[in-house]
């Protein structure tokens, strides 16, 4: 079936979470992930409680699975593995673990890191799992240079939809059984350096306040010491609600209005002016 589109558009920078109820649906569309980063001479790992099952899965889509482990292009690992080395999940240590996998994967060369997490272990109980809503937002900084791309795979039914809908606002797209990611109703948040600052696209709502607030926040904590300003492009922002306007809003507040706000539609000026940024603050 081709994983039914689900998790076609996406690319490097992009932090996905995809419910999911169909173990066929989600066997087919990790594997195709998995395979379309190989193909991209990408990094590849996936993090879940069957591993041998899916590299079964690129086996028989004639992946060269064996050649690609033994050279570490691909990583397949349970829970215990990655998420629960330590016996528990220390939601710290594995933002720093990423920080770290992202960087060593572009010292070997590789051309970006492509990382399927089956995230059921969380249903379980363990012990830090309480962290994992500050995690899923805290994780974002390891994406805006838009080296790496990944999915957080959620069954829906292990978790209790509450539960569900918080830790869906922490990542810029969502994915579910009868929605295909969509890089134009999600958000994308991309580092720039030429300004400094952060590109905004898509579309920035309620869906995606609290990853929009976390990349705000690593800018803020990214600013030079010596002085100097942030751009926010939000010229590929097609859509605004109130309380991404206010997110906005709060990160120029709290950065001493270092950071300016630039290519704003006029329906997203007119937005962000009735919420009460100043003129000065939008180029």
């Amino acid at each position: 079936m081709g994983g039914l589109g689900v998790l076609d558009q996406l690319e490097l920078g992009d932090h996905v979470c995809w419910t999911v109820d169909d173990d066929a649906v989600r066997l087919d569309a990790v594997v195709d992930v998995l395979a379309s980063g190989l193909r991209s001479r990408q990094k590849v790992c996936y993090l879940g409680p069957s591993p041998a099952t899916i590299l079964d899965g690129l086996v028989k889509r004639d992946v060269a699975t064996r050649s690609a482990l033994a050279t570490g292009q691909l990583v397949a690992e349970t829970p215990e593995g990655s998420y629960l080395a330590g016996g528990s999940f220390d939601a710290a240590a594995t933002v720093e673990h990423f920080l770290a996998e992202k960087e060593k994967a572009r010292d070997e060369g590789y051309r970006g890191l492509r990382v399927v997490g089956d995230m059921s272990w969380a249903s379980r109980g363990v012990p830090g799992s309480e962290s994992l809503e500050w995690y899923e937002a805290r994780i974002n900084e390891v994406f805006v240079d838009g080296f790496v791309a990944g999915v957080c795979a959620y069954d829906r039914r292990l978790f209790d939809p509450l539960t569900l809908r918080r830790l869906a606002l922490a990542h810029p797209g969502a994915a579910g059984p009868l929605l295909p990611f969509d890089p134009a109703s999600s958000l994308r948040c991309r580092r720039t350096t030429e300004p400094f600052g952060i590109r905004l696209s898509g579309e920035a709502d309620m869906s995606n306040r609290c990853a929009l607030e976390s990349v705000l926040a690593g800018l803020i904590a990214d600013l030079p010491s010596h002085g100097g300003e942030a751009i926010v492009d939000v010229t590929g922002l097609r859509f605004a609600d109130t309380a991404a306007a206010r997110v906005v809003i709060r990160a120029v507040a709290d950065s001493d209005r270092r950071i300016r706000v630039r290519g704003c539609l006029p329906v997203v000026g007119r937005l962000l002016r009735f919420h009460g940024l100043t003129n000065e603050a939008i180029l």
